[in-house]
């Protein structure tokens, strides 16, 4: 079964940070749903899997009546988004004596390095040190089993995000189950990284711009989930569709999307599935739930606080599909081609700058042409 979880934003509004996937150099996505306004709790959002890449853990605080005004650029505002946490200390401990310390690299940000190895049958906590106050996970190992997804996809005109006659593609996943009856639970998190056309200006050299590789997530607001519990055939196919994207001008060169199975302790599923269940029993989007969903991170001395997000142990199996121009059945106009008679104002910014992207980078991919 596969569940999709689309939330909205409103005024009174506060950020889960929830972490979905690590991904390529590991970006990170925000499922957002209303929380009862009270004092700020601290949000842990993180995972560290079997797979050898930089693992990461952000820490935030949500807002609360006293937060300090943000100043935009022009002036100072008040807002409903999460404070970065920054100054504290995490460590990833494992039960055989080991313990590997994380960096942080940006306000909130932490970095295990990807040389820590993770072992299968030893259980890890992450300890978290920050504010004079301790606060550790649960305890778990990796899980044992994965499944084998075959991604294909497909391209739509349809309504979409309450736009109609829009053209979109959809990405789908035919997963080859483990063979043996339940004891698994699945998770599929989906992100994109495209190749951006710079305007390629006349120059005395006929130098090129450089490359840009912009990273992001096609449906952010996506939750799909398997239960093996409830699946009766070992080793049988399970199709699921794990995200839809609105086609755009990001079509014009490849599009790799990235798809990753993420296997699941039962704690962990049980944490998205009460995320679900919460909201589709609310009655609507907007109404506000009844109770923050608790993870498995506790105060260490004061275990009756309220502390948000979930940490995972997680087993991860990652595969890639991409598109090009030609595969793309719409027409999309090209919005940096050079035009002597186009003014250099005229250009949007992205298409002289890579850097105008949220999440981009010169470099190429080291997986890029691996397919």
């Amino acid at each position: 079964m596969a569940g999709q979880i689309t939330l909205s934003k409103n005024r009174s509004s506060w950020l889960l940070v929830v972490l979905i996937s690590m991904l390529i150099g590991s970006c990170v996505e925000k499922i957002e749903f209303p929380l009862n306004k009270g004092l700020a709790k601290l949000v842990v959002s993180g995972q560290v899997s079997n797979l050898q890449e930089n693992r990461f853990v952000f820490l935030s605080e949500t807002t609360s009546k006293d937060r300090k005004p943000v100043f935009s650029g022009n002036y100072y505002v008040l807002n409903d988004l999460p404070n970065p946490v920054s100054e504290a200390e995490l460590t990833l401990v494992g039960e055989d004596g080991s313990q590997s310390n994380f960096t942080e690299i940006e306000p909130g940000k932490y970095q295990l390095e990807a040389s820590v190895e993770i072992l299968n049958g030893v259980a890890y906590y992450l300890d978290i040190v920050v504010q004079g106050e301790r606060y550790q996970s649960i305890p778990e190992s990796l899980p044992e089993q994965v499944g084998e997804d075959e991604l294909s996809y497909t391209f739509s005109r349809d309504i979409i995000q309450d736009q109609p006659e829009t053209a979109f593609i959809s990405i789908h996943t035919t997963t080859t189950l483990p063979s043996q009856k339940g004891g698994y639970y699945f998770r599929w998190d989906v992100d994109e990284v495209y190749y951006w056309d710079l305007t390629f200006f006349p120059n005395p050299f006929n130098q090129p711009p450089p490359d840009c590789y912009v990273f992001g997530f096609p449906d952010p607001q996506r939750i799909s989930l398997l239960n093996g519990d409830l699946i009766n055939s070992p080793g049988g196919k399970s199709t699921q569709l794990v995200a839809e994207r609105i086609l755009d001008d990001s079509f014009l060169s490849r599009h790799y999307f990235n798809v990753r199975l993420t296997s699941l302790n039962k704690s962990a599923f049980e944490y998205w599935r009460k995320v679900r269940e919460l909201v589709n029993n609310s009655g609507s989007v907007f109404d506000t739930p009844p109770a923050p969903i608790y993870g498995n991170i506790q105060n260490v001395n004061r275990p009756d606080e309220v502390v948000l997000g979930n940490f995972e142990i997680a087993r991860v199996s990652q595969k890639r599909i991409y598109t090009t121009r030609a595969d793309v059945p719409f027409f999309e106009e090209e919005v940096c081609t050079y035009d002597p008679q186009r003014p250099y104002e005229d250009y949007p910014k992205t298409c002289l700058r890579c850097s105008e992207f949220p999440s981009s980078t010169n470099a190429t991919p080291h997986w890029w042409f691996d397919q």
